[in-house]
């Protein structure tokens, strides 16, 4: 998977570069730019994830090419993390009563439950140049369709938990993926000495997914029931854009 997502990349960065030939270098003007933006935002889970999660972070990374008419074609990933978790019984058939696994020399281990995940979309937008600098900036409105999946990190620090170990912690993680649309409305400010460059604004991922485990073993039941799970936050990048200097006129003496 990441050297797929890595290969696309370095198609995606040939195809913009070419795109962006001939371009002119002034940024008061509309142009066609590469941008690279990385960027964070934190985020509330609604829908079926606020049973699982806590609010957490998603940090990622953007490349778009924006055209002079506005319009901008991208791909973006990000990673989730940071959500305390809530299902706490998940692995009720082999702790105590009080929620402790015990590990083959007898004593309890240290484990801690942490929420990990990742989103990958394709995304298409629009800059709107109101209020804005120069016509490269204003409302931005753009949309992402693609996989969102998180799952229960189970971290063992010790390694004498065999009920724990390898496959057998599939069995309690909670994988779960499917397909995810996430609406973005904010503003974008590429300034005219080139030197900031930003967005932020309003950040949904509305996921349509279903667990991918064939058991959970603490219930000893198939993780297949769909679900929606949903992150409303607020996201804000800093903008690379790459601007390719203009083509010099020829020359007839």
């Amino acid at each position: 998977m990441i050297k797929a997502f890595t290969g696309f990349i370095a198609i995606w960065i040939t195809v913009c570069y070419n795109l962006a030939s001939a371009q002119v270098t002034d940024p008061s003007k509309p142009i066609r730019v590469f941008q690279v933006n990385t960027w964070a935002g934190y985020y509330a889970p609604m829908g079926n994830l606020s049973q699982r999660f806590d609010p957490g972070a998603l940090v990622g990374l953007e490349l778009s090419q924006q055209f002079k008419n506005g319009w901008k074609l991208g791909l973006s990933g990000g990673h989730y993390f940071g959500a305390e978790v809530l299902e706490r019984d998940i692995m009720s058939n082999i702790t105590t009563p009080g929620g402790d696994v015990i590990t083959e020399a007898g004593i309890f281990e240290d484990y801690r439950l942490r929420s990990f995940g990742w989103a990958l979309y394709g995304r298409i937008g629009k800059v709107f140049p109101i209020a804005g600098s120069n016509p490269n900036s204003g409302i931005l409105i753009d949309l992402g369709v693609g996989v969102f999946q998180h799952k229960i990190w189970i971290e063992t620090p010790t390694i004498n938990s065999p009920q724990l170990m390898g496959d057998y912690k599939k069995g309690y993680d909670r994988l779960t993926n499917g397909l995810s649309v996430n609406p973005f409305i904010g503003y974008q400010y590429l300034s005219n000495n080139k030197l900031i460059n930003f967005y932020a604004g309003v950040d949904f991922h509305n996921a349509w997914t279903q667990g991918r485990r064939t058991l959970n073993f603490n219930t000893g039941l198939p993780d297949n029931t769909p679900r929606i799970d949903q992150l409303l936050g607020f996201r804000a990048g800093w903008i690379l854009p790459l601007y390719r200097r203009a083509e010099k006129e020829l020359m007839f003496y």
